[in-house]
């Protein structure tokens, strides 16, 4: 099922509590299944549950690829403003966390595959895009040493990024000589 098929109402009357607050945890079918309030599941398919289809927003965040998250909160909450409130969360935050790794990942795999694909036809123009990509050129993080738990992530990014295309890469190296 893709997200046209399920119709999402984004609004005021369906982001806000009765008191006009920001909805966080009860916009969401899990861990409660308290439909009241609830528009999205947490599931990474959509899914039914009495008879209401809820849509996977890490399905949702994962097609929209948007890094910034920006348009993204922008089309499935309310505002910026409402997604800085999901985030301030910790239960949600925990999912949003895992959702930006697999994000990160792939947009690096595509990056990969452009590389990859940019090196028949020598076009300069196109690697040093996807190798700014590959590299997380978007990421300006601040001067020092890397944290203990930043070098652990990206090395575990490494790690999944290399894993699917170490075949790919000796392939091209064969197909060259």
């Amino acid at each position: 099922m893709v997200a046209e098929d399920i119709m999402i109402n984004v609004s005021r009357e369906t982001m806000l509590s009765p008191t006009g607050d920001f909805l966080t945890q009860g916009l969401f079918l899990e861990p409660t299944y308290d439909t009241r309030h609830a528009m999205y599941t947490f599931k990474d398919y959509d899914h039914t549950f009495k008879g209401k289809t809820y849509p996977s927003i890490k399905r949702l965040y994962l097609e929209m690829e948007d890094i910034t998250e920006y348009d993204f909160a922008n089309r499935y909450f309310y505002s910026w403003k409402h997604w800085k409130r999901i985030l301030g969360n910790k239960i949600l935050l925990r999912n949003i966390e895992e959702w930006r790794e697999e994000l990160e990942i792939k947009i690096r795999g595509q990056a990969v595959r452009n590389i990859i694909e940019s090196t028949a036809d020598n076009s300069q123009g196109s690697f040093q895009a996807a190798k700014w990509l590959a590299d997380k050129g978007w990421d300006k993080r601040g001067a020092g040493r890397p944290s203990k738990a930043e070098k652990l992530k990206e090395d575990r990014i490494k790690d999944r990024v290399a894993e699917e295309y170490n075949g790919d890469i000796a392939r091209m190296s064969d197909f060259k000589k």
